[in-house]
């Protein structure tokens, strides 16, 4: 049903429920996992003055990329690992439109509709209103 399933992850491990329920969805032998990994760039920074905290951040995220890949790849998945450097939302639904991606399936988290800090301004609320095509949201177990 879906050819390319995009997978925005941070580095918790809240995202091993997002990597199975992209599973279900997908076709082994037919569907292409892409996982991102954003890095959030800081504003007014100088050229080159964050450079070692971004290689650090950068090494983290490929080992733990690396991990879920070999993972999903056991399940017959043809998967692709990508690091971008920018603000999440945008950068998100920017990957998923070059990408031509079917789907994206990201986490979410449950929101208070009546709590002080209820904000739609979250990552998943900007991809789902942005995104070129249908976003699933998985919440927390």
């Amino acid at each position: 049903m879906y050819d390319i399933i995009l997978i925005p992850v941070d580095l918790s491990s809240t995202n091993e429920h997002v990597l199975d329920t992209a599973r279900q969805l997908g076709t082994p032998d037919r569907t292409q996992i892409q996982l991102l990994h954003v890095i959030e760039t800081l504003q007014d920074e100088e050229p080159g003055e964050m450079d070692d905290f971004y290689a650090e951040l950068r090494q983290d995220a490929e080992d733990k990329m690396q991990s879920w890949a070999a993972a999903v790849a056991e399940h017959g998945f043809a998967v692709q690992s990508t690091i971008e450097y920018g603000e999440r939302g945008p950068t998100v639904t920017e990957v998923a439109a070059e990408a031509e991606a079917d789907l994206i399936v990201m986490r979410s988290h449950t929101m208070d509709r009546d709590g002080p800090n209820s904000n739609v301004g979250t990552v998943s609320h900007q991809v789902a209103v942005f995104a070129p095509c249908s976003v699933y949201l998985v919440r927390p177990q």
